[in-house]
Parts: structure tokens; sequence; C-alpha cells
């Protein structure tokens, strides 16, 4: 159970357990590789050992790291917690050459500390790793998709499309950082009765402009975006699509919608540039409609028993592969659903060679979950090879007060409208900061402060002050011949010494960072490289607060590389993010 590959281990999202300690440079995900086989090969792999972990204890007395494994062992081997404690310490942990301090806390909690010489050879790889630091390669070979944002092209982007754009494209960066080859994707959707409809009321403005009177649809889109766009058409294209019919004139309905949508999609795509999202690739749904490959499709599946005829529509067999009931596929009409496209579209993502499948999809497609997992089982996915990641809503606090939102008043606030008040480093920060699956507010008011209050601006403020001590300690004579020639390649970190329990503790977090990565991989959860970025610059002002790293003129050379440490590090962490590290604030 515990040995099996480590691409089966990422796809299935059980607890973390390392398939290679050479390969990966973790501690935390290592020290569990090893507990989890001796629990294997003592009890057999029958046992679930996915709630075995190993991580800090709040209350940092208690040492390091602490285990919980008695507790999870003691109803199943049906012993006293702190005896298996201490058969656990005889048999495998006392020989943990990384640790000392063992001690066994009531009721099972195995707690100990990390030794100073394990951590300063950890923190030399910080120094050959460099911007790679934290960097493994878990996912070596397998090619991932992640799908976010792909709102219709018929509105402009909200905060929820915001929140999905820094989740896919950090968890993008995350990816990549554990070995994988990530692949960015933005789903257009210009295909159905959702373009026509915007066709239609763009015919409409196009028209009044040539002095032709037509109704604009009832269900139309808002005139205050329909009407931008139709202003830039004739601003670019003057009466182009324009066209006679019976005598009168009318337009190229569809060459007209195709322009429109084009338009909306440079909206889309400036407006994500901003908050530095990019994407690989920009799939229209339409191209999915083309070469008959629809047809071609639905014949396959109607051989394999995967789709059928019932009520005169076609149904899809959803239930068969763990939806709560199958799915119309081809109505009665003889149109496509959107389902449909579903299908099409993860046929479309595994023939192009992609291992893992990743949706980011808004709160309002819950129920999308598992007929997307059925296509994916009926297209031979294994379990956790296609995921979707539902995230939750963003409300905007402004002044203290909820801002309320109406589209048929006109009262829209957009991402691009937040873009331009607050910048894109708050915007990437604040909607990473907590797990994805909860509904968050959006302080505005404290995005914009550049004080210790606002966590990005405290986080980034701590890579700048380290940039302030680089220079302060270059431009002065006394301390500048110290650095003028420095290199911390150079640097023989096992004579680095800590000085006090702050800079020991702080050393700890820098050598944690890689497990930090490669768990907020695992969980799809970007927020804990947000969490780590904070409490590494929290550990790092306090030091700096309380300790004088040039003092009457003269260079602690231990504490000047231990900032420069840090430094690498935030600035790996605000990468992965997407953030800016400046060398000023």
């Amino acid at each position: 159970m515990v040995e099996q590959l480590i691409r089966n281990e990422q796809v299935t999202g059980s607890n973390p357990v390392v398939g290679s300690i050479e390969r990966i440079t973790l501690i935390i995900n290592n020290l569990k590789q090893r507990l989890c086989r001796y629990l294997d090969k003592l009890l057999g792999s029958g046992l679930n050992l996915e709630n075995i972990t190993i991580q800090e204890p709040k209350n940092k007395e208690f040492g390091d790291l602490s285990i919980n494994a008695s507790m999870v062992l003691a109803p199943v081997l049906r012993k006293d917690p702190l005896s298996i404690a201490d058969k656990l310490i005889e048999d495998l942990i006392s020989k943990w050459n990384e640790i000392d301090n063992i001690k066994v806390i009531k009721p099972g909690f195995i707690n100990f500390n990390l030794k100073k010489k394990f951590i300063k050879e950890n923190l030399g790889k910080i120094i050959t790793d460099g911007e790679n630091y934290g960097c493994n390669k878990s996912g070596k070979g397998i090619n991932v998709q992640l799908e976010y944002v792909s709102s219709n092209p018929t509105g402009h982007l909200h905060l929820g499309h915001g929140r999905w754009a820094a989740l896919g494209d950090s968890l993008s960066n995350i990816y990549t950082a554990n070995g994988y080859n990530a692949f960015r994707e933005y789903y257009v959707n210009d295909y159905g009765s959702q373009v026509k409809n915007f066709a239609d009321c763009i015919r409409c403005l196009y028209l009044k402009h040539f002095k032709k009177e037509v109704p604009y649809p009832e269900e139309g889109y808002p005139e205050n975006v329909v009407g931008k766009v139709t202003a830039e058409i004739i601003e670019t294209s003057g009466d182009k699509y324009i066209v006679k019919k019976n005598g009168e004139i009318d337009v190229n309905l569809q060459s007209l919608g195709k322009e429109g949508i084009k338009i909306m999609v440079s909206h889309i795509r400036n407006t994500l540039s901003l908050m530095g999202v990019k994407f690989d690739k920009w799939f229209y749904e339409s191209s999915l409609y083309k070469d008959s490959n629809f047809e071609n499709v639905i014949k396959d599946l109607k051989n394999k028993k995967i789709i059928f005829e019932g009520d005169g529509a076609l149904w899809f067999r959803s239930s068969f592969f763990g939806d709560d009931k199958d799915r119309v596929v081809v109505r009665s009409d003889n149109n496509p659903t959107y389902f449909a496209s579903d299908i099409l579209y993860v046929l479309d993502k595994i023939d192009r060679g992609y291992d893992l499948l990743i949706y980011i999809l808004g709160a309002d497609h819950h129920g999308y979950v598992k007929r997307l997992e059925a296509v994916g089982k009926a297209a031979g996915l294994v379990k956790g090879e296609l995921k979707v990641i539902i995230g939750q809503l963003v409300r905007l606090i402004k002044d203290g007060k909820i801002l309320k939102m109406s589209k048929r008043k006109g009262k829209v606030y957009t991402l691009g409208d937040l873009i331009s008040e607050v910048g894109k480093d708050p915007i990437r920060y604040f909607f990473c900061m907590n797990s994805f699956d909860t509904p968050m507010d959006f302080d505005v008011n404290l995005a914009k402060q550049k004080s210790n209050k606002n966590p990005v601006y405290y986080v980034q403020y701590a890579h700048a002050r380290i940039g302030s001590i680089i220079e302060k300690a270059g431009s002065s004579r006394t301390t500048a011949d110290k650095i003028r020639d420095f290199d911390l390649s150079d640097v023989d970190i096992s004579k680095l010494e800590f000085q006090n329990e702050t800079e020991s503790e702080l050393a700890k977090i820098l050598v944690l960072y890689p497990d930090v990565v490669y768990d907020s991989c695992r969980n799809n959860e970007p927020y804990f490289i947000t969490q780590y970025a904070y409490r590494l610059a929290s550990q790092f002002h306090y030091f700096y607060n309380n300790y004088r790293i040039i003092k009457e003129n003269e260079l602690d050379l231990d504490r000047f590389i231990l900032v420069l440490l840090v430094k690498v590090v935030l600035k790996n962490a605000l990468y992965l993010l997407g953030i800016d590290a400046p060398e000023k604030m």
C-alpha cells in the first residue's frame, strides 16, 4: 500500500507519502515514508495509514515535530497508545539520525527535535538549489492540464473569476515546482444558445447605428456591455457586417457574433494579463463540433452502449459510472446539450496526452462534479485522474460595508475595477489566503494599506527589508570589504552558528519549505504557501526587531548569511503565488 507508485499516490489525494527519498528533498514526508514502511512490514498492507501525520505541534515547547501514530493504531491493535509509542521509539524512531530529544506526551504523541547539524545540512540546499529550492521531481513525466476561469465571453470577469484565476495560475506554478508538465487552458464557450443570444444583442445595437430599429432581446445581455462591443465593431469594421435581405438591411449574424466574441475574449485576456495570469491555450468550444467530430463520438459511444436512446433523446449512461442519474446528450429536437460539450472536451484532453485533468469551476457548478467524473471513468481514467475543484464566491468589503451589486441596476464591480484599485499582488495573495472551498470577504481598504496589517505588504516588506540590509552592508566603510567579494555559494554552512532560539526557529522554518511545496500540490491548496510565507516573514521581522545584523558598524556574518537564505526562500514562495518580491518598498 505505502510503496505504490508516486503517480498513483499523487492522484488519489491520500496523505503525503513520498516514493523515493533520493529523488525528493523533504523532511517531514521522508520521515512519514519510513514510518509507514515500517508499519506496513509489521502489520500488513491492509491497514489504512492515511490518518497518520507528522506535523509541527501547536505548542513549541513540545518539540519541532509530533507523530500521532500511537493514537491511530490504538483502536486497531487494542493496546494503550503510550505502550505503542514506546515500541515505535524503541524499534524505529530512536534510530533516525536526523532527530533527538524524543519524548512521549499523553495521550500518546511522539515529539522530537531536529538536530542542529541536520538543519544546517538542509540549509545548504538553499544555497546549492537557489531559485529551485523547494522543487522536487515527484511528478516527473506526468502531464497535468489545469482549466480555470473559462467565463462565458458575453460579459466582464467578476471577482469570483479573479479568485479562480489566482488559484489556477498558482496551482500551475506549484505543479511545475513538483516536477509535473503543467499546461494552462482557458475554455471559451463560443458555441450554443448563449452565443446566439449575444449575437442577437449586438445585431440590435449595430443596426440601430445604421438607422434600423429592431427590438432588443428580452433576455438579452446588459446593454452597457454589448454597447461597448458594438461600438468597437463599428469603429474598426464600419458597415462590414451589413447585408441586404428582401430589400432591407440586416446583418451577417454568424460573422458579427464571431467578431463580438473575439472582442470579448481580448478584453478577458487583457484583464487576466493585468493579474499576471496567462494561458498556454485558449480552447474554443466550437472546435469540438468541427469535421463531424461530434457525430463520430456519438456513434462510437452508442456502439459501446455508453449512450442510449430514450424518450426521443440520446442519453449518457452516467449513473453506471457513479453519477446520480443518466444525462441527456442530445435533446429530442436534435440539439446537443451543454453536457455533450463536456464529453467531447474530456475526450479531447485525453487524446492530447494529459494524464491528470484538473477543472476549477465556480460555486454554481456543484452539479458538474459527478457527471464530469463519470465521463472520466467512462473514458478509462482511474480515480483521481480527473479532479474538479469548486471555488466559492467572493464578497467585496469597502469602508467596512458589503458592496452589493446588481446587473439589472448597473451596479457591477468587475475584476478589472478591482485590479485598477488595488493592484495584482494584493489580489493574488488575498485570493490564495484561505482554502478555496470556503467563501471569502475581500477587504479593499485592507488590500490598499501599506502597513503590517496588510498580509501581502507584510510578506513583501520582509523581502525588501533584507534588500535594505544588503544595501546598508555594502555602503558601510567597515562592512563593505566583508561583502565585496562575498559569494553565498562559497559559504561553509556547517560553520554557521545559531546564537539564540529565534535564529534556530528561523532556520527550521526555512528547511521545511520543500515539504510545504509538496503538500500544497498534493492537496491542491495554494494557501499552504501563503501561510508559510507569512510565518517566515513573521519570524524574520521578529528576529530583525530584536537582534542586530550590523552592530557598531560590524557585520555579524552568521546572521547576514541566515537572512540571505530567508530572502531566497521568500522570493521562491512569492514566485509560486505569482507575486512580486520587491527589493525596495
